[in-house]
């Protein structure tokens, strides 16, 4: 992307095509994963000679982020609830994308994830495994609670399956805390850009 133009408020998205619109999810994906990438990092570089503890960190990270993104996908795209809506927020989730970098594909009941350029570099879908299935629960429950998430295979080829329950699944506690900032009340609304002015 080219940073030079002017500094505005806000995107105007009605101004963009379609195919721009995803250039840019697609960005801004891919800067969501940048910025993971240096957390993790960091957290590495605290945790010292402890990968566990490190790769604890990185998930309930993973967790709350992974749990409160699902809600405002679900939100602000009116998907609907159960296996289908859980399943198309999942296609829209930065977990999972940009597709050319995370290997993954859905279909009526289950996601079906690749060895890919993601778990290469350590990034959140690497946290996905078949022994820690929290980061898709948090999901599958933000959409509903109803769903519950099983995982079969390796820690870099498995498949996801999305099943419903009769009781419904407790929020994760790494969501609650992630909801603790005003930021995840935030709502697109329609507007139009105002030009910013520095001096």
């Amino acid at each position: 992307m080219d940073y030079s133009g002017p500094l505005v408020s806000d995107l105007d998205f009605g101004a963009f095509s379609h195919s721009a619109l995803v250039r840019m999810a697609d960005e801004v994906c891919l800067q969501m994963h940048l910025l993971n990438l240096s957390f993790a990092i960091a957290v590495r570089k605290r945790a010292k000679a402890d990968a566990q503890l490190a790769i604890s960190v990185n998930t309930r990270q993973l967790i709350g982020v992974a749990g409160l993104g699902a809600e405002r996908i679900h939100r602000a795209m009116a998907l609907p609830g159960g296996i289908e809506g859980a399943l198309g927020v999942l296609e829209l989730h930065p977990l999972l994308n940009p597709a050319g970098y995370v290997l993954a594909e859905t279909s009526p009941d289950r996601l079906v994830v690749h060895n890919s350029p993601a778990h290469a570099d350590g990034a959140w879908i690497s946290l996905c495994t078949p022994a820690s299935v929290q980061p898709l629960q948090a999901i599958a429950t933000a959409v509903d609670p109803h769903l519950k998430v099983r995982i079969s295979g390796t820690d870099t080829d498995w498949t996801a399956e999305l099943i419903e329950a009769d009781a419904p699944a407790s929020e994760l506690p790494e969501v609650l805390v992630a909801k603790v900032s005003r930021g995840s009340v935030f709502q697109f609304e329609p507007r139009r850009s105002l030009p910013l002015t520095v001096k």
